[in-house]
């Protein structure tokens, strides 16, 4: 077990950090509960986040992920009063559709599909990470084809995550 550990060391050095920053103290009985249950989860993540050839997801760089996220409050904010102008006038109707993402990492498509539920008026009904497939409710105006509903998914959520994961 001891061997195990020294391969994913990483894995269990993350998980510590982590679990001093949300524990704040150093008391014996939380640094022997830190590292038991940091090793619990660095050996049932196997074949999770990792295999015997190495770690299975590979970071997004933290530069797009910066951008990403003030693009998404952007976008959330903006949705917001789009939505509650929307309610007010009644000109809209609840649609659902499914939309194909171009990306191959299912980290990605959940990261799409949470984006797609934080932003008002849009919620992610079903997420199949095999087929890269969201499920998608949102308000539109009658008439307002699927492709129409796709393309800011597309344009705004996948484009900024497209350099990492991208099928094409």
């Amino acid at each position: 077990m001891l061997n195990y550990l020294k391969l994913r060391y990483k894995l269990f050095l993350v998980l510590m950090v982590f679990w001093f920053l949300l524990q704040l103290n150093f008391r014996i009985e939380t640094i022997v509960s830190g590292i038991l249950i940091c090793a619990l989860i660095t050996i049932f993540s196997h074949d999770v986040l990792y295999d015997d050839n190495g770690y299975l997801y590979h970071a997004i760089r933290l530069r797009t992920v910066l951008v990403y996220v003030v693009f998404l409050f952007v976008e959330i904010y903006k949705a917001g009063f789009q939505y509650v102008r929307n309610l007010i006038f009644k000109h809209y109707e609840p649609v659902v559709f499914t939309i194909h993402l171009d990306v191959d990492d299912p980290v990605l498509v959940g990261i799409i599909a949470n984006s797609i539920t934080l932003t008002p008026g849009t919620i992610s009904i079903d997420v199949d990470s095999d087929h890269f497939t969201i499920t998608v409710m949102t308000m539109a105006k009658p008439g307002t084809t699927i492709a129409e509903l796709e393309q800011p998914i597309h344009d705004k959520f996948e484009r900024l995550l497209k350099g990492k994961g991208a099928k094409r």
